[in-house]
């Protein structure tokens, strides 16, 4: 009988402190570990998802993800967006590109305009009337987004809140401000689709994807951290009398440096662009053999936009790439997709031979 009391005893010990785990499994930050603009913390029966501000670093707006059975669980005062949300609209095609990576795209019903749009599935969405395609985030009025039953509207945060935002808000649509176009490390930027993944209902599907990215993104600048022979290059092109490059800490300069190049304005302080002259960027590269993002579609193109061009050892020779021919497809699926930018740039750079370029191409004439 005490072998038996004894038994029960412990059954009920193991009833009674199961739940206590399993909440302590439940429960914590989702890991983010190169974005620093978004936080998730997953809680029993909701997920909170804060937005960062770019300039200070602290909570600009937080919500609630929580599904509909739980609604009454979420946080008193938080906005709540119930998920998964059946009906967005997306006003970035970085957007639209991390949810095709998830096979998300069902759920946009409102989206950027058509002419920066490369995927075809909401091009033809627009075209049948199914998905509403917004020139200009400034004139989208609430009736658009009630007539076509949007619940959540994603766009690109630049501090200043979204037009009419608490009028939608008493509509029950709400606002989300996306900075993945503010991180700095391309990974940084990818690992954004966890924001979508968790308003979707796709987390793992998300995740997953992301580990390949991160994993593929890696391995390649592991491959090329100790090259010998980095190759020099020339970044940027004339944008009415200046000359515009990636400043040291930008993204594209984290690109240009785990690709192996060797990139001339490395150490220059700054997240965005660098200003120069054309004189100044003719002086310190007119012999650089290779040239990156010129902007153009061709080395006429090129040469018409600007005669001077036609002086760089690398127009000279030819050696000039960019993803102009097709830049709607790469600012739509390049944030998503780190890896094959990294690919590109090694292989223009001679660091890897024999793989095709994901989204560059070599202008011709």
């Amino acid at each position: 009988m005490k072998v038996v009391g004894l038994l029960l005893v412990c059954f009920f010990l193991l009833k009674c402190t199961q739940p206590s785990e399993n909440k302590k499994q439940i429960e914590g930050a989702v890991e983010v570990r190169y974005a620093k603009h978004f936080k998730l913390s997953q809680h029993e029966h909701y997920v909170v998802l804060s937005i960062l501000q770019p300039e200070t670093g602290k909570v600009e707006r937080e919500y609630a993800l929580v599904k509909k059975a739980e609604k009454s669980f979420a946080p008193a005062g938080m906005d709540q967006i119930e998920v998964p949300v059946k009906r967005m609209a997306v006003l970035s095609t970085t957007h639209i590109g991390m949810l095709d990576a998830i096979d998300g795209l069902s759920f946009v019903k409102g989206a950027t305009d058509k002419n920066f749009i490369a995927n075809k599935t909401i091009l033809k969405g627009i075209e049948a009337g199914e998905i509403v395609g917004f020139s200009d985030e400034t004139t989208i009025t609430p009736e658009q987004l009630l007539g076509n039953e949007i619940s959540l509207v994603v766009y690109s945060g630049f501090g200043k809140g979204f037009p009419n935002e608490e009028k939608l808000k008493q509509l029950d649509v709400l606002a989300l401000a996306d900075y993945d176009w503010r991180e700095e490390h391309p990974l940084g930027k990818a690992e954004w689709i966890k924001v979508f993944g968790f308003l979707t209902g796709k987390e793992k599907e998300a995740m997953d994807y992301f580990s390949t990215v991160e994993k593929t993104y890696n391995k390649t600048k592991k491959k090329l951290k100790n090259v010998k022979n980095r190759q020099e290059v020339l970044v940027g092109s004339l944008i009415g009398e200046s000359w515009f490059a990636p400043a040291g800490e930008s993204y594209m300069a984290q690109l240009l440096r785990d690709a192996g190049s060797d990139y001339i304005y490395k150490d220059m302080k700054g997240t965005g662009s660098c200003e120069r002259t054309l004189e100044q960027v003719f002086k310190d590269q007119q012999s650089t053999k290779l040239w990156i993002n010129a902007g153009a579609t061709s080395l006429p193109d090129l040469l018409k936009q600007q005669q001077k061009y036609g002086l760089f050892t690398s127009f000279k020779e030819g050696k000039v790439y960019c993803y102009t021919h097709n830049s709607n497809y790469f600012w739509e699926m390049g944030a998503v997709n780190p890896h094959w930018i990294l690919s590109d740039l090694a292989t223009i750079c001679g660091q890897q031979k024999g793989t095709p370029l994901h989204f560059y191409k070599q202008l011709e004439q």
